[in-house]
């Protein structure tokens, strides 16, 4: 075979699978039509488990050098210049070990992915390659692509990946499509530089006096992403008139700005039926489509990736049910999308977008007296950090437990280090008080948590079993040495 993996889409997605296939000594080709990096800013915000994920891949200093970090968002009143609330991160510091979010445009981090990408020796990014054709049969996958020449080549792969974005080749090639709903409004974006002259700020703005939503977001020295609803077609949208607008209306009368890209689209709440068939799979778009509303789309795609590549890993591997662990991809990544991102970009989206400026005046107001309370600031932070959401239909979980199927929270141990520090990425037995487990499994990093929290609900002793990708596989609580052993194998698919 030419690699183990070839990944359809040198995107975020896709070159986040790659890096992840990496880390756990999979190589992989990744095929890009493009030759360099989106031009346009596109996807701004990374969130806090998305940091978590790029920190067990070793790549999380790279990606945040490259940004803005922040701990606090708090949008302003466009024509008052009032804070509307605060969501404060640091709220959630005993569960992470640096909550907050960080502001980088999408051509900056495609940029930086692309240059670790290209660093590593296990990936293998190759540009100006289009995919034409994807078939498979029970050995493995073949990838037909095509140069910028017409030259056709075909690949062979023990696994294929569709990063490809919601029109790409890959999902098309297996028969699936996204299904679901499209907003009755258009959006429009658009990136405005500040003319020096002019004031500027530094906070998230609102205009609540605008009909519908008419939000900024800053990611850049002066530079603006402006987001604005449109009824119908409204070909004037992208006119200067309609742009300049828009800049008085978030920024003040005799604003002056530079355009640096707009579009206008129309937004879904869409996903496929299945995330995968036989060995090709599907991630980020090409899996999924939803609102810009939260900034969730690029998040929930790169987190795909977090899932799937230490199964892949693992199918890789003799002795591992390679159905049951893509099968497990499928049920979790899908419950994730529509229980957890979709329901979140859905009631934004149905708030901010499709509602009138008096209404979305009274939900902040509401909204900003119960993050008074420290524990709706939590709750808060962990559902726009994407901290939350649990699987409970995968065949590698046993959810008896309540701990089971969610992300193990990032604790301080006895000796101060935090607990993901120590599992690096790595499955993991969380061993809680003088627990028996017997022999470790091999690739098992063995954590004691002395006093565990007591959010976690676990009757001491226990062994809880943690996946590569930070997910509580299973809580043992009374454990033998057979019983630790039962979940293990459960948890990764032993054949």
């Amino acid at each position: 075979m030419d690699a183990p993996v070839v990944i359809a889409g040198g995107g975020p997605v896709g070159l986040s699978l790659a890096l992840a296939l990496a880390r756990y000594g999979v190589r992989s080709i990744v095929v890009e039509p493009l030759e360099e990096p989106v031009r346009e800013s596109r996807a701004l915000v990374v969130w806090t488990r998305t940091l978590e994920i790029f920190r067990d891949w070793g790549i999380y200093d790279a990606m945040v050098e490259a940004g803005t970090f922040g701990t606090r968002l708090e949008p302003h009143e466009a024509k008052t210049n009032a804070r509307l609330l605060t969501v404060d991160f640091t709220s959630v510091i005993d569960v992470v070990e640096r909550p907050g979010y960080l502001l980088v445009p999408q051509n900056v981090t495609e940029t930086v992915l692309r240059r670790l990408v290209r660093e590593h020796p296990a990936c293998d990014l190759r540009t100006g390659l289009s995919v034409t054709a994807v078939s498979q049969d029970a050995g493995g996958v073949r990838v037909l692509v095509r140069d910028s020449a017409g030259v056709e080549t075909e690949l062979t792969a023990a696994f294929a990946a569709g990063c490809d974005g919601a029109h790409g080749a890959v999902r098309h090639a297996v028969g699936l499509t996204l299904e679901g709903a499209t907003y009755p409004v258009h959006v429009v974006l658009s990136d405005e530089i500040l003319a020096p002259d002019g004031p500027d700020f530094d906070t998230p703005r609102i205009a609540l006096s605008s009909p519908t939503l008419l939000a900024a977001i800053k990611y850049a020295d002066r530079s603006w992403r402006i987001l604005a609803p449109q009824d119908g077609e409204a070909p004037d949208a992208l006119g200067d008139d309609a742009r300049a607008a828009r800049v008085r209306a978030l920024f003040g009368e005799g604003v002056r700005s530079t355009t640096v890209w707009q579009s206008r689209f129309q937004i879904h709440r869409r996903h496929v039926p299945s995330f995968g068939v036989g060995r090709v799979v599907l991630a980020g778009d090409a899996a999924h489509l939803n609102s810009p509303a939260g900034g969730q789309g690029m998040n929930s795609g790169i987190q795909d990736a977090a899932n799937l590549a230490w199964k892949i890993a693992y199918a890789l591997r003799p002795g591992y049910d390679v159905a049951r662990l893509l099968e497990s991809y499928d049920a979790e990544r899908r419950e994730m999308v529509t229980d957890s991102v979709e329901r979140m970009t859905n009631t934004l989206t149905t708030v901010g977008l499709r509602t009138s400026s008096r209404f979305k005046a009274r939900i902040i107001a509401i909204y900003s007296r119960f993050l008074r309370s420290r524990g709706m600031q939590r709750k808060a932070s962990r559902t726009l950090g994407m901290l939350g959401g649990r699987y409970t239909k995968s065949p590698l979980i046993d959810s008896h437990h309540p701990m089971a199927g969610r992300r193990i929270d990032d604790v301080v141990l006895d000796d101060g280090t935090r607990l993901n520090r120590k599992r690096a990425g790595n499955a993991a037995l969380v061993v809680a008080g003088e627990a028996s487990y017997g022999n470790a499994p091999a690739d098992a990093v063995v954590i004691a948590v002395t006093a565990p929290p007591k959010r976690w609900q676990v009757r001491l002793p226990a062994v809880i079993v943690v996946r590569p990708d930070g997910c509580v596989a299973a809580v043992v609580e009374k454990p033998t040495p057979e019983r630790v052993a039962k979940a293990w194998s459960q948890a990764f698919a032993l054949a």
